[in-house]
């Protein structure tokens, strides 16, 4: 009478996971994968919050008026204070060392960007000032 020969488990096992985990640890590997996806879509995307801004910024070349707008809101080139086709487009630049945003035209200067503050060359900096960060630059709101 021909007897059945029985296939251990590990072979069995292998047909359904080709790798060589056995399943308990197929499913501590999806439970640390879960975890390591969770843990890094809560950040904060760095880039996103640099163009994310509120307010518009300028600042004229001739009379040197600070002005903002809202976000949807564009003024210029002639600056609404003194009647100049000077006026520029505001950008910030965040200094790491103390937290402060340097204001400043969006101008294409051969001379880099230092904080106003702790005169430190402010690299790869770049960020939209936001309304609180243009009224405490001195800016006054246009409505149009």
């Amino acid at each position: 009478m021909p007897t059945l020969e029985h296939k251990p488990a590990g072979l069995a096992a292998a047909r359904f996971f080709p790798t060589g985990l056995k399943p308990c640890w197929t499913g501590v590997v999806l439970c640390l994968a879960a975890l390591a996806l969770m843990a890094t879509a809560c950040k904060k995307d760095v880039a996103m919050e640099a163009i994310d801004s509120d307010a518009n910024g300028y600042l004229c070349l001739k009379c040197g008026a600070k002005l903002y707008t809202a976000r949807t809101v564009f003024i210029g080139p002639q600056c609404p204070k003194c009647q100049q086709q000077s006026l520029m487009d505001a950008t910030g630049y965040y200094c790491e060392k103390d937290h402060h945003l340097t204001i400043r035209p969006s101008r294409q200067d051969p001379q880099p960007v230092v904080c106003d503050v702790c005169k430190a060359p402010l690299v790869n900096a770049m960020r939209l000032p936001r309304e609180k960060d243009l009224k405490a630059w001195g800016a006054t709101k246009v409505s149009s």
